[in-house]
């Protein structure tokens, strides 16, 4: 599906795209994050997803948002079969939809008060469930006439009843997390172009260097470093598009050395600063 004319970044270089996916094995991803949204649909198994320090358990026909530059990663059980629907979805394609109605308010809400996880029940899963079988057939047949816009109709219908469900709902407390860990991590979020350490973050908040690094990881699935860094880079990402030079975009990012941050870019990205500015990204 690829509706505009425009340039696509990273490795959704669509509109949206849309993956039914089963398996049973046993995963364990990194943790990372992106800059578009993404949306699981659990249609059966179980699955362990973190999300900047929340830990949310899947389990049939719960629906995870995440917002785009949200750092998440994900743990699945090998002794049930884990099928899914995964939506990912390009920010600006999404507000280009938008008139009287908001179809990116879901992930404005789960980004501004963290909960993300929301389950459909009754009418509200029914809905879903026949709109993501609706976008899942018409992006099967993109050759035929008019399969444009069938496949648009299908994305605005599902991403409608999403919505809905985000709306009537507070969001599950369906989360498990460190309070002081919490607490940490927004710093982190609030702070990250400043000068950060671990042994400041420790200091700061009461806890020893060696018990933070190793909480973190136990909790986020990486280091602080990389989570900082993660930050920063996103942050940077955002600028260049924006039209930031890449020095003015690494400095204000909180790095202090360009040829550091030309290294981290383009290892996250797999392309440069350059490419962002220059449109080839």
């Amino acid at each position: 599906m690829n509706s505009s004319a425009k340039p696509k970044r990273g490795y959704l270089n669509q509109d949206f795209k849309l993956f039914h996916i089963y398996d049973k094995r046993a995963m364990d991803f990194d943790s990372h994050s992106h800059d578009f949204h993404k949306i699981i649909i659990c249609l059966s198994g179980s699955v362990t997803y973190i999300i900047e320090g929340k830990t949310y358990i899947l389990s049939p026909w719960d629906i995870l948002l995440v917002p785009k530059d949200m750092i998440h990663h994900s743990k699945t059980d090998s002794s049930l079969a884990y099928e899914r629907i995964v939506l990912f979805i390009d920010s600006e394609y999404l507000d280009t939809r938008d008139d009287s109605y908001t179809l990116s308010n879901c992930f404005r809400k789960s980004a501004e008060y963290g909960k993300c996880l929301f389950h459909a029940d009754g009418a509200a899963r029914s809905d879903i469930s026949s709109a993501a079988d609706e976008l899942e057939k018409a992006l099967s047949f993109s050759e035929n006439y008019g399969s444009l816009l069938l496949q648009q109709a299908a994305f605005i219908r599902l991403l409608v009843y999403i919505n809905r469900l985000a709306a009537n709902d507070d969001g599950l407390e369906g989360f498990v997390s460190d309070k002081r860990l919490e607490n940490i991590i927004s710093y982190i979020n609030e702070h990250f172009a400043d000068e950060l350490s671990v042994g400041a973050l420790a200091q700061k908040f009461y806890m020893s260097r060696s018990y933070l690094m190793h909480k973190f990881k136990a909790v986020t699935g990486g280091s602080v470093y990389g989570y900082i860094n993660q930050k920063r880079l996103t942050s940077a990402l955002a600028m260049l598009r924006k039209g930031a030079s890449a020095s003015d975009a690494a400095k204000e990012c909180g790095f202090s050395d360009y040829t550091v941050f030309y290294r981290s870019f383009k290892k996250m990205y797999g392309f440069s600063p350059g490419e962002v500015i220059s449109g080839k990204q």
